[in-house]
């Protein structure tokens, strides 16, 4: 009894340090593109972050499928996100051409001032964007901000 408690206790252990392992991984897997400050104070961080990459079957050259996501957050000068816009979109690539396949977006609101106004996407051969307008909200004024983002793919299955 004692020896089968040890082994599950020592299963449970290891199939815990896997998870966070797999999670630390998963949650490091992007890199920051570019940061553009702002007379305010305020910056705008934007990010690329890796979601898939598969072989497609089609007819004669072999394509590549590989969906990212690029997200532009707006920050105040303390680093803390007041609202962002993300593109997803899913490319395929063959070394020659690229395009893009689908698209979707999000945005984000976290800081109690600001909301959301509108947002779209839209998709154009191997790019794809998302634009939206924030409203920043106080006692006594209001005031739209915009702000978009572009996901583009190479022939040869670079992101920028």
């Amino acid at each position: 009894m004692k020896k089968s408690i040890s082994i599950t206790l020592i299963i449970a252990v290891i199939c815990c340090t896997a998870l966070s392992l797999s999670v630390g991984a998963a949650s490091e897997n992007y890199s920051v593109v570019d940061i553009e400050f702002l007379n305010n104070g305020d910056y705008i961080e934007t990010v690329i972050s890796d979601i898939d990459e598969q072989v497609v079957p089609s007819v004669g050259r072999a394509s590549k499928s590989i969906t990212k996501t690029k997200t532009r957050y707006y920050k105040n000068s303390e680093g803390t996100v007041l609202w962002s816009v993300s593109i997803t979109g899913t490319f395929t690539y063959n070394g020659t051409t690229s395009v893009c396949t689908s698209c979707s977006h999000k945005t984000t609101s976290p800081a109690s001032a600001w909301s959301i106004k509108s947002s779209s996407h839209s998709k154009s051969g191997n790019t794809a964007t998302a634009r939206a307008t924030a409203t920043y909200k106080t006692a006594t004024t209001s005031k739209d901000y915009q702000m978009s983002v572009s996901i583009k793919c190479s022939a040869s299955g670079t992101i920028s």
